[in-house]
């Protein structure tokens, strides 16, 4: 595989200042034909300086020569640390756990996302962030348990030596006190002669004082010894203290991590509906929709419904701008809403760093139709806290899409609202509500209501599996209107182009003039054209 390519400049740097000086200069001297190209007039024995190989290795990357040894060495260095961490993990280690094994003592210590990134495995960047955190710490106390290993063995050097001094100090005791019974000896026969008789003190009490002084130097040895003894085991107990210490940051950050990433997974709602019903209503009817006509209260209902699902909401740029603006001001305090417009420059990598850090309400506009849904979808289900709009120019482009993407998603059709088309400024004090995790109420049960939906569907030519997901979240008359007011008859007429009145004998039986829905005259107005 080849890495080179997909490395940037500094990236490329990183890896030619890690190379070991003695790969480079025995891969040099092994191949001095290709290396006289690249440097002609050198020797590769004369180069003995990191810093000038690694500018070498990285100004010739690209020349084959070159950039085979820089990929041979890559691929060795994954294959490497692969191994390793697999090893860890069979030997019991979390992933986690093994990378914090592996990565301290391996050449990308100072670079763990580009690991991260010649494996091929997407982390956020707060994760790697994290990990690089834990990695210099570990590296960091490693060096710092070699340090001490090195005292260690220095204090034990010390201990041998004053231990060598004071069996030398015993032996001379030894030899002291053989000395003295010589010169006791020596006394005995003396002690006649009174000439030798004051020498022979003399030379007694000099004896006398030598023992005492070799006695007090190694009461001296002894003291040094049981200090440096003191010395060595706190020494052991801070190094051990010092791994229980990382060992617990490292078991705490991961703790914290795991929960965030699953609190990130399940979405959030009100944990008073019926007070964000109320704020939505203040600043949609700021913006000009009035509170006495005949869809505002379904309206409120419907988007209280669909809002906090989890999934991403498919609604027209036209009216779509405004209505993120007054569901934000009325969930979150601000009217100002993070858009992400599409560009052919953008990866699913970029999407995802930007709904990671854009906030509780996002916009992703015009990526319908213009990029891989799949990938989009696959994606969402890791941002499920957000509420994601996903906006087109055009409701007739999402008839280009597979019919299967609208079962992972929630048409929302407000275009015959004139309010919402007019781009009305906003002046309604903002609010913020609080919200909990949302917990699922369960599918409605068939019922009246879902079976006329399902015949109406039917006729309009929805696919069964959408038909059947739609009569799922319909529980009585309330949720019906909803959702053929704001969902099915709108997508019908500017989607598939088709004249839900013409089409559906169910839906001119429920309301058509003759009908018995108490929104007939609405969905004649809107639809009925």
């Amino acid at each position: 595989m080849n890495y080179l390519p997909q490395l940037t400049e500094n990236e490329v740097r990183y890896i030619c200042s890690v190379i070991p000086l003695q790969d480079s200069i025995y891969y040099f001297q092994r191949n001095p034909k290709e290396f006289a190209k690249i440097m002609p007039g050198f020797r590769a024995t004369s180069m003995k300086n990191q810093a000038q190989v690694s500018a070498l290795l990285f100004r010739c990357r690209n020349q084959y020569f070159i950039s085979s040894f820089i990929e041979r060495h890559i691929s060795n260095w994954l294959s490497q640390i692969q191994e390793h961490i697999a090893k860890m993990m069979e030997d019991g280690d979390s992933k986690e756990l093994a990378l914090l094994h592996t990565l301290p003592f391996c050449f990308f210590v100072d670079n763990v996302g580009l690991f991260f990134k010649l494996i091929n495995e997407e982390y956020s960047e707060e994760y790697i962030a994290l990990l690089s955190a834990a990695v210099t710490a570990t590296k960091e106390a490693s060096v710092q348990q070699d340090k001490l290993q090195e005292e260690l063995k220095a204090k034990e050097s010390e201990i041998r030596r004053l231990q060598a001094e004071l069996d030398s100090a015993k032996s001379d005791l030894e030899r002291t006190g053989t000395k003295l019974n010589e010169r006791n000896t020596e006394f005995k026969v003396l002690k006649r002669s009174l000439a030798d008789l004051e020498k022979l003190k003399s030379t007694v009490q000099n004896d006398k004082e030598m023992i005492v002084a070799l006695e007090a130097k190694i009461q001296v040895r002894e003291e040094t010894i049981n200090g440096l003894r003191n010395e060595l085991a706190e020494a052991k107990n801070s190094s051990q203290q010092l791994e229980a210490q990382i060992r617990a940051e490292l078991e705490k950050q991961h703790a914290a991590k795991t929960s965030e990433q699953q609190a990130a997974l399940k979405p959030k709602c009100p944990s008073d509906i019926e007070e964000f019903k109320d704020y939505l209503g203040y600043n949609l009817e700021n913006i000009g929709v009035s509170t006495d006509s005949e869809y505002c209260a379904l309206l409120k209902e419907h988007l209280s419904k669909i809002l906090f699902q989890g999934i991403p909401i498919v609604v027209n740029r036209g009216v779509g701008t405004t209505l993120m603006k007054c569901i934000a001001n009325a969930l979150i305090g601000q009217s100002n809403v993070k858009t992400l417009a599409f560009s052919k420059d953008l990866s699913i990598d970029d999407v995802d760093s930007f709904l990671s850090s854009a906030g509780r309400v996002v916009c992703l506009d015009n990526f319908i139709g213009n990029c891989n849904e799949t990938e989009l979808l696959s994606l969402f289900d890791d941002h499920r806290d957000k509420v994601i709009f996903l906006t087109v120019a055009y409701d007739r482009t999402i008839h280009y899409v597979s019919g299967e993407f609208l079962r992972y998603c929630q048409y929302l059709n407000l275009n015959r609202i004139a309010a919402l088309s007019a781009n009305a400024e906003l002046t309604e004090d903002p609010s913020t509500v609080e919200e909990v995790e949302f917990e699922f109420q369960g599918i409605s049960q068939d019922n009246r209501y879902s079976s006329l939906l399902r015949e109406m569907l039917g006729e309009f030519g929805f696919l069964q599996s959408l038909i059947e997901q739609k009569c799922t979240a319909i529980s009585d008359e309330q949720d019906l209107c909803r959702m053929l007011a704001f969902d099915v008859l709108p997508y019908c007429v500017d989607v598939l182009q088709i004249a839900p009145y013409n089409t559906s004998e169910r839906l001119i039986k429920y309301a058509g003039d003759a009908g018995r829905c108490s929104y007939k005259n609405l969905f004649k107005g809107w639809f009925a054209r």
